[in-house]
């Protein structure tokens, strides 16, 4: 499998640790085959249009949907199978499990975004001054006013 993977049975004996020499004396009894090697394209070909290209977040998107697809119904398959168990338990027993099982779902629905509503959640907080510190920062301001009133009296002389 290895040398079929590789496309190259010395390689793969090397990898293997076995001589060359034994492995290509079972290439020819056995009469193993390399898969034909895929001709290059032609240049033009190379250069036409790309239709169709996944991009690695698309991918990665297309992925993670998948994944919480699978493991929503991996969950739901364990949440019946318990549910069967946990019929002919104890109470103290029920509820131990349940809590584990409930820990399991909240990791997985965190993790895949299950109870997030769509789009972008964005907290923005703004500290206002009190009204002693705006005061002060309009007193500052009128101060500055002047000197720049004064500044440009004397640029106009």
């Amino acid at each position: 499998m290895l040398g079929i993977a590789l496309g190259n049975w010395r390689e793969a004996g090397r990898q293997c640790g076995l001589s060359e020499g034994r492995l290509l004396n079972w290439v020819v009894r056995y009469g193993w085959k390399l898969p034909k090697r895929i001709q290059a394209p032609h240049p033009r070909e190379v250069l036409s249009p790309v239709v169709g290209v996944v991009t690695p977040a698309e991918s990665l998107q297309d992925r993670l949907k998948h994944d919480a697809e699978a493991t929503r119904v991996g969950l739901s398959t364990a949440t019946r199978k318990a549910s069967v168990s946990l019929a002919e338990r104890d109470g103290d027993e029920v509820v131990y499990v349940s809590a584990r099982l409930k820990d399991v779902v909240n990791s997985a629905a965190q993790l895949h975004g299950w109870n997030q509503p769509a789009g972008a959640n964005v907290a923005v907080q703004v500290n206002l001054p009190t009204p002693e510190k705006r005061a002060e920062l309009t007193a500052l301001d009128r101060k500055l006013d002047a000197i720049a009133a004064k500044l440009r009296g004397s640029a106009e002389n």
